[in-house]
């Protein structure tokens, strides 16, 4: 058998190959692949993708104790409150706060990512509220680094936030800057493209359909393939970690 996944020093490397799929009892009749949870220390978030019956919908309360962040890869499903019905498509998302009470409902062999974690409140600031879209929508921002362009799903500005959702492309044989150490954390979703992926002190092939996660403080660097690439990128902000 040949696999590219890895367990290193501060990141794992879970490609399709690895995929074990599991299920949750609030979720009842979706496939789930849990790519990272809290039990991979130090993760303080989780990430799984959730998959919909071969024939009817998968539900699931998303209560209001987490926020979330939904992505949607194929299909269609539904976050519902009661109030509003907002629909997540391919390349569409939806945040859902932490005071949010909601439903997510997985369509018939819909497809979708989806992010858990604890909210940090701050003194002084209003949590942020529900936010949604499609990322075909969002004004791709360029960055210091020709070719590299990232659309931002979250306000990477409000400091109510605790974490942003970044969807980075980058052109042919484009790469990141330097090899970065830094305190945040990282989930990473592959969504087009492959290229090369330095992590711990190792290179790596990845490709579309692969997560990294990656630990604080882990030596982290990227540079894309003749075809391009594209990673939709989670990362804490805001918050100092006590």
């Amino acid at each position: 058998m040949t696999d590219r996944g890895r367990l290193g020093a501060g990141y794992t490397l879970i490609t399709q190959q690895n995929y074990y799929a599991s299920r949750l009892a609030g979720l009842a009749g979706a496939t789930v692949v849990k790519l990272v949870t809290p039990r991979m220390a130090p993760a303080r978030f989780g990430q799984s993708l959730v998959t919909g019956p071969a024939t009817g919908e998968a539900h699931g309360l998303l209560g209001a104790t987490f926020e979330h962040f939904l992505f949607g890869l194929a299909g269609t499903s539904r976050v519902t409150d009661g109030e509003r019905s907002l629909v997540v498509e391919p390349r569409g998302y939806v945040y859902v706060p932490a005071s949010m009470h909601s439903t997510l409902e997985v369509g018939t062999g819909a497809q979708l990512l989806w992010l858990k974690r604890p909210y940090e409140p701050v003194p002084g600031l209003t949590a942020p509220e529900v936010s949604h879209g499609n990322s075909e929508s969002v004004t791709a921002r360029p960055t210091v680094t020709a070719g590299l362009t990232r659309r931002e799903l979250i306000d990477p500005d409000d400091a109510a936030h605790d974490f942003n959702m970044s969807l980075m492309r980058f052109e042919p044989d484009v790469g990141l800057p330097q090899i970065e150490i830094h305190d945040e954390e990282h989930g990473l979703w592959m969504t087009a493209g492959g290229g090369m992926y330095h992590l711990g002190g190792d290179d790596h092939e990845v490709a579309a359909g692969d997560f990294i996660y990656m630990a604080p403080y882990c030596p982290q660097g990227f540079r894309a393939g003749p075809s391009g690439a594209e990673y939709l990128l989670y990362k804490d902000v805001f918050r100092d970690g006590f």
